[in-house]
């Protein structure tokens, strides 16, 4: 249930300060079987300071315009990741295009976990036949208002991992402390998710800083 992932989930409502990298308020969004710096250059970095990138806690970030973000990003075995602190630019992006998703490409799988702080968290899954659902933690990705046409059965596996490490309200076994339940289902969601697709990412590295980093532009 814990997963490789699980470790995000545990501190994104935390508030928990790090001086260099990133610890609490992370945003993942990750696409399977592309480059990571064609992914980020699809996000609108450069793509020569992306082939080139220096560490995140090295990127002067005082001299971005406020709505920019700087994002760490790398390899998990088949997935491309970017990290940002508080929210996603690739959500960012589907917003101002009212949904139309131009960035990921026919056939590929993605899946974003946005903590979005100025609104509520929100957890978007896409599968490789090109179906999308959105839910906030602790939904279900097959109880949704609009018809689901899983075809390949990805959304029905996602849902049953969910399911199974509680991440899913009517699974959820609680906790001793009521204001704990975001935390804990942000856990498990994390962990269900990492170990269902296959994603992990490398802890100390992204609390020290130590991933390549790149500028986003922000797309509103």
């Amino acid at each position: 249930m814990t997963g490789d992932l699980a470790w995000v989930g545990e501190h994104w409502y935390s508030g928990a300060l790090v001086k260099d990298g990133m610890r609490s308020d992370i945003s993942l969004t990750a696409v399977r079987g592309v480059d990571p710096v064609d992914f980020v250059v699809r996000l609108g970095a450069d793509r020569r300071m992306a082939e080139q990138p220096t560490l995140f806690k090295d990127f002067d970030r005082r001299s971005l315009d406020g709505g920019d973000s700087v994002a760490m990003f790398g390899r998990s075995g088949e997935w491309a990741y970017v990290l940002e602190l508080e929210r996603s630019t690739w959500h960012l992006i589907l917003l101002d295009r009212l949904g139309q998703d131009t960035l990921v490409g026919q056939g590929e799988e993605l899946v974003c976990l946005d903590r979005f702080l100025h609104e509520v968290p929100w957890v978007y899954y896409g599968d490789a036949a090109g179906e999308m659902r959105s839910i906030e933690p602790g939904e279900s990705l097959m109880e949704t208002a609009f018809p689901l046409d899983d075809r390949l059965g990805a959304f029905a596996g996602l849902d049953a991992a969910m399911r199974r490490a509680g991440a899913v309200r009517d699974t959820f076994p609680g906790c001793e402390d009521p204001e704990d339940e975001e935390e804990e289902l942000a856990k498990r969601l994390f962990g269900a998710v990492g170990e269902h697709l296959g994603l992990s990412l490398p802890r100390r590295e992204i609390e020290l800083g130590l991933l390549p980093a790149v500028h986003l532009p922000s797309p509103l």
